[in-house]
């Protein structure tokens, strides 16, 4: 994902807000609230920057109303990727 136009930030972006798209219509989320808890999420998830990712995502759709669902997005999925097991790298054959 990394050698996307971009870098780690436009990708993870895209798919947590397409990730949001698809759970927007679960009963007490609306359409903005879960695009933005989805693209907040992924970009924590990904860059491991959770106080990064919810300014970049409250900036870029602007609204303030939504600041707590982004903040507790980042910080789940932060935590959750943290208790993810490692990934042991392949030794070259």
């Amino acid at each position: 994902m990394g050698s996307l136009r971009g870098g780690l930030v436009f990708p993870a972006l895209f798919l947590g807000a397409a990730a949001g798209v698809l759970l927007a219509p679960l009963p007490g989320l609306g359409l903005v609230p879960a695009l933005a808890a989805g693209m907040a999420a992924a970009t924590a998830a990904a860059l491991r920057l959770p106080v990064s990712s919810v300014v970049l995502v409250v900036l870029l759709l602007g609204g303030t109303a939504m600041i707590p669902v982004v903040i507790l997005a980042a910080v789940i999925s932060l935590v959750t990727t943290g208790l993810l097991p490692k990934a042991k790298a392949a030794r070259p054959a």
